[in-house]
């Protein structure tokens, strides 16, 4: 398989799958997955109950299809497992925490997530981990690593996971696009016809700004179609061995759309006009141009399909990536901000 099959073969997978997700996840029955009985109400003898989302289970998936990218494109340019791995949980757990802690920072709310502190961490850690990890190279004989080629593969999977985890917003609801009535002529003329409307009490977009029910900019369906698909040409770069070309393809693509869809979404994001995660995108940008001057290299040989689809057939990886899901599941899934009642009965058996 040539990397020009590859890269349509993987469109051909994904596309559709975002299609059919953005079309089904904004209703009511496509947010809790399951309740799980926690403690028992001494009033009623109904159970309290912690809910499981689709939520958890679609940034689970998003996070684990960014690594599993990350680690495939650098199997195909020869990087030891081991070392990918150690990237990997390094710079996942350090992304994962500023992906909260930003978010408390601009929203002042406990219970909620953004990529854009998970992005900016990781683009700002991995160049230094690389640097350190390329330090220590000596007294292990090993080989160090090059920057750009790492880079850009995280840059790579960092779309496609913001194109499958964005889907998790259309689950609960947040992140939500401004109304179609509130835009201009030519807005509403091109929002109206692929408009989302969420239904359920208990998304965000309802009880934070009681817009359910009506017709908004779809604007999480719009950033994962195009994630996903400047994710796909950006992998090409990569697989031909333009790494520079990826890095920045894939890079100003996701830090310039942040700028661009904030314009569009009505969710609360601090008070400033042009707010913070427009202006750390500003930053990422301007810092995704220095590093790819400083740490440019010329083109090397094309990446080796085969040498990473045999890395991911191997029992250390797959259970690496079983667990870096369930770890994002239980860190994202067990809803904090919607409860659950449930009450339990013997069924009457008929005759």
């Amino acid at each position: 398989m040539n990397n020009t099959v590859f890269v349509v073969v993987l469109g051909l997978l994904l596309k559709p799958f975002l299609w059919w997700a953005s079309t089904v996840l904004p209703r009511e029955r496509w947010q809790i997955l399951a309740a799980v009985p926690t403690r028992k109400a001494q009033a009623d003898g109904c159970w309290h109950g912690t809910n499981m989302t689709f939520y958890g289970v679609l940034l689970a998936t998003g996070g684990l299809g960014g690594v599993v990218t990350f680690f495939f494109l650098l199997a195909t340019v020869g990087v030891p497992l081991k070392v990918t791995m150690a990237l990997i949980a390094t710079v996942l757990f350090g992304s994962t925490l500023a992906a909260k802690a930003f978010a408390r920072l601009v929203e002042r709310k406990r219970n909620t997530l953004t990529v854009a502190g998970a992005a900016i961490t990781g683009l700002i850690a991995m160049p230094l981990v690389v640097i350190l990890y390329n330090g220590l190279t000596p007294r292990f004989e090993a080989a160090p690593l090059a920057l750009m080629p790492v880079m850009a593969a995280l840059a790579v999977a960092y779309l496609f996971g913001e194109g499958i985890g964005r889907l998790a917003c259309i689950s609960f609801g947040c992140c939500y696009g401004r109304p179609v009535s509130e835009l201009g002529p030519w807005g509403q003329r091109i929002f109206s016809r692929i408009a989302t409307t969420f239904e359920g009490r208990t998304k965000k977009i309802s009880y934070a700004s009681g817009l359910d029910n009506v017709k908004v900019v779809p604007i999480q369906a719009i950033t994962s179609y195009c994630s996903v698909s400047v994710g796909l040409v950006a992998m090409y770069c990569y697989l031909e061995g333009y790494f520079t070309g990826a890095f920045l393809v894939a890079s100003l693509f996701a830090f310039g759309w942040r700028i661009v869809s904030e314009r569009f979404r009505a969710d609360f994001r601090g008070t400033a006009t042009f707010t913070l995660y427009q202006q750390m995108a500003v930053a990422a940008m301007v810092f995704s141009l220095l590093l790819a001057v400083a740490a440019n290299s010329p083109m090397e040989t094309k990446a080796d399909l085969g040498a990473g689809f045999a890395a991911l057939w191997q029992p250390m990886p797959i259970l690496f990536f079983q667990g870096v899901w369930l770890a994002l599941f239980l860190y994202t899934g067990l809803s904090k901000v919607t409860g659950a009642t449930l009450a339990f009965h013997v069924r009457q058996e008929r005759l």
